[in-house]
């Protein structure tokens, strides 16, 4: 069944988060992994969240996912990521009831 990555987050270090982009987003190509909404101004609604970008992905199905994320190349460009952002990150499946 389809899966789904919420990501929100904060970037505290443009520099390092654009030279994750510069690396990942070659590799979601590759992959076939689909990029459903990207928004570096999104407007937050419940109180207390901060977020300069939240990301919308979709994979195939699970392993799809767990592929993806234990991919060499991806878990080297997520280390310019982690270092430059503070991240919240939700999984979840497709709604398969109607």
């Amino acid at each position: 069944m389809t899966q789904f990555v919420l990501a929100f987050f904060t970037i505290h270090d443009r520099a390092s988060y654009d030279r994750y982009a510069e690396l990942a987003t070659p590799i979601f190509i590759r992959e076939g992994v689909k990029a459903l909404a990207n928004d570096e101004a999104p407007q937050v609604i419940t109180p207390g969240i901060e977020a300069d970008k939240v990301v919308l992905l979709e994979f195939r199905d699970k392993d799809h996912l767990r592929d993806f994320f234990a991919l060499p190349d991806y878990i080297e460009a997520t280390k310019f990521r982690d270092a430059a952002t503070t991240m919240n990150v939700i999984q979840f499946e497709r709604f398969a009831g109607i």
